[in-house]
């Protein structure tokens, strides 16, 4: 098959056009792998090689317009290629294109990311480690850039969070208030050990406020259906559940 034409498209495709009247469309490293502007000949095995080849590129080009606009890790890429039905010999083919050109790198992507969860949220480092896992990545890609987030750091998030969780307080007593912050601190990834040492050196003074508003919340309702020594058994029963000792 001769190739009587040659049209340059948009984004580096070629569209060729052949003597038996077919056309198709080829990337430009199809055209140059094939050397097709000096042969101009196709016969139809090759042809079948360089449909297989510009899928590939089809595959390639799409994951590079994606990491263009966002970085991603190499599972997030492989899903995304996979979801758009392309095939295992395409997508291991861009993966490792892209990672020859360093487009993909793992290892960058958790220091990046690492890095931007230590400035702008308030996890902490098994909460960052776990949501990087769940991207794809190996304990081996992230741990020299997790060991930026620093015990000093975890510590110094770990106070403004307790700070701001005690200043929110408007119907906990001291006692549960500190165990609701240990228990909120640990699922947001924090160290158990760094957590105690915080919470051992954090004083959570008794709100009286707070503790006459819950006594009142409590006797309102529970007047309804108890009265006398009763009531106030009730009452004490309910408020030293709730933590509270000093609440009349």
């Amino acid at each position: 098959m001769k190739i009587v034409k040659f049209q340059k498209k948009s984004e580096g495709i070629y569209t060729i056009y052949l003597d038996n009247n077919y056309t198709y469309n080829f990337y430009e490293e199809i055209i140059l792998k094939y050397e097709l502007l000096i042969t101009k000949y196709i016969d139809e095995k090759q042809l079948n090689q360089m449909l297989n080849d510009n899928k590939k590129y089809q595959s390639y080009y799409q994951a590079l317009k994606t990491l263009k606009k966002v970085i991603k890790t190499k599972e997030e890429i492989k899903k995304m290629l996979s979801g758009k039905y392309y095939d295992k010999e395409s997508i291991d083919f861009t993966l490792k294109l892209l990672e020859d050109q360093g487009y993909l790198n793992d290892k960058n992507y958790a220091k990046s990311y690492i890095n931007n969860a230590i400035i702008t949220t308030t996890k902490g480092p098994k909460k960052i480690a776990f949501e990087l896992e769940q991207k794809g990545l190996i304990y081996d890609d992230y741990k020299e850039a997790l060991k930026e987030y620093t015990a000093s750091i975890e510590k110094e998030k770990i106070n403004k969070l307790i700070i701001k969780k005690i200043a929110s307080n408007h119907n906990k007593s001291a006692k549960l208030l500190k165990q609701k912050l240990e228990i909120d601190l640990i699922n947001n990834g924090f160290n158990k050990e760094i957590i105690k040492e915080v919470l051992l050196n954090t004083s959570i003074e008794e709100d009286k406020t707070i503790a006459r508003k819950e006594y009142q919340k409590y006797y309102d309702k529970l007047s309804k259906k108890y009265s006398g020594k009763q009531l106030e058994y009730k009452l004490k029963q309910k408020m030293y559940s709730l933590g509270f000792k000093d609440f009349e």
